[in-house]
């Protein structure tokens, strides 16, 4: 006999569950608390299977006749009802749960063993800055390869070429995660680097020819810039480190008494700390920085944020200042110190490890573990009394 509305209402908690039919399958299930669900049994390839279409009164009689007869229509076209709803369930999952911060951030508690702390903080920065603000909260199945082509663009329009291609990268990277994790079936950010503007092979190894040096330091100490980095690519300069060890550098690391600053392994992608001889001239720029961020916890700060790092493109906006960008580049500085001590006779073991080159033959780097500081002390002196002469030889012209 079929239901009614009103027999539904009136039935009764009993001491254990019961059900009563509607026809064709349908039932209603009272269970001892009192609550009523409805519940269709049927077969699928000869098993006996029950399909759950939710509580009463939510769903009243007409709406689980109306979901019967669409589950009877899913079954006439050999589909189970049943795998068909988990199907639909998993569709609402990928939709609701897999937002992007969610899965970005998944994703990145998976990389970090591999990571050093810096590329972990340069990569988090850049989703801060560019990524989270537009995808924040919305679905990855939502997000299309327009909604990353528009955010990298704006990137490249900002000037940051190299930047916005690790970007992509990493888009890609969260993307396969994603896919992985049954969020999506696609990948929107692969191919994305054919819409993207060709960025200009860089020369980040042109060094500072022997007959410039003076004058580009002498331009750097007259620069109108702040002084904090004008002092750190002075230091840069003079101990041969690269940009990020200068940017990262923190007051704990500098032993000015032992003149030695300790800079930590996971700072250096090495095994080991390295550890950097300080001249006398590297000494007193790190007592003028002192003075300006001693206070602090970066050697060289940043100009315009309290207690944070020197931007990634302050060296960078000094030499256009200065305008040698056609000479040199930041770490092609490095690269001018390597050529000069090469050419004045120090051994190549000494220089490479001065500048922390990786041994690239493994039977000798498992053996050679020697600091050489003794001759790395002597020449790093050496290289810093020539900055000076040769900033004395270009000043004395310009008196003349």
């Amino acid at each position: 006999m079929a239901l009614t509305d009103t027999a539904i209402r009136q039935l009764k908690a009993k001491d254990k569950n019961y059900k009563i039919s509607d026809g064709e399958g349908l039932n209603i299930l009272v269970r001892k608390s009192g609550t009523k669900s409805w519940q269709w049994k049927y077969r699928f390839i000869g098993k006996e299977k029950s399909l759950s279409m939710g509580s009463y009164p939510a769903v009243g009689l007409k709406e689980a006749r109306r979901l019967k007869v669409e589950a009877q229509h899913l079954l006439s076209q050999n589909i189970d009802p049943s795998t068909k709803k988990q199907q639909a369930k998993q569709e609402f999952k990928k939709l609701h749960d897999g937002k992007f911060s969610t899965v970005a951030d998944d994703w990145i508690k998976n990389q970090l063993p591999r990571w050093s702390t810096k590329y972990a903080t340069k990569t988090q920065q850049t989703l801060s800055n560019w990524i989270y603000p537009k995808l924040n909260d919305i679905p990855v199945a939502n997000i299309s390869s327009r909604d990353l082509l528009d955010i990298l663009r704006a990137m490249e329009a900002a000037g940051i070429g190299e930047t916005t291609r690790k970007m992509k990268g990493v888009l890609e990277s969260i993307f396969t995660f994603a896919i992985v994790e049954g969020h999506i079936d696609n990948n929107p950010a692969t191919g994305l680097e054919k819409a993207l503007k060709a960025v200009p092979r860089v020369n980040h190894q042109r060094s500072l020819s022997a007959s410039k040096i003076g004058e580009f330091v002498y331009k750097v100490k007259n620069d109108t810039g702040h002084p904090s980095v004008c002092l750190g690519l002075m230091l840069l300069l003079h101990t041969n480190v690269r940009t990020n060890e200068i940017r990262y550098a923190q007051w704990h690391e500098i032993d000015l008494k032992k003149e030695i600053w300790t800079i930590p392994a996971d700072k250096m992608k090495m095994k080991s700390d390295h550890k950097v001889p300080l001249t006398k001239q590297s000494i007193q720029i790190l007592k003028e920085l002192k003075l300006l961020t001693g206070h602090q916890t970066w050697v060289v700060k940043s100009p315009n944020q309290i207690d944070k790092p020197l931007s990634e493109n302050a060296f960078l906006n000094l030499l256009k200042r200065i305008g040698m960008t056609q000479d040199t580049t930041v770490h092609g500085l490095r690269a001018t110190a390597s050529t000069f001590l090469n050419e004045h006779g120090y051994r190549s073991d000494v220089i490479e490890r001065q500048l922390a080159h990786v041994e690239k033959d493994q039977v000798r780097k498992a053996y050679n573990h020697a600091e050489y500081w003794e001759e790395r002390s002597d020449m790093a002196q050496f290289w810093a009394d020539h900055i000076d002469q040769e900033l004395n030889s270009y000043s004395s012209l310009l008196t003349l």
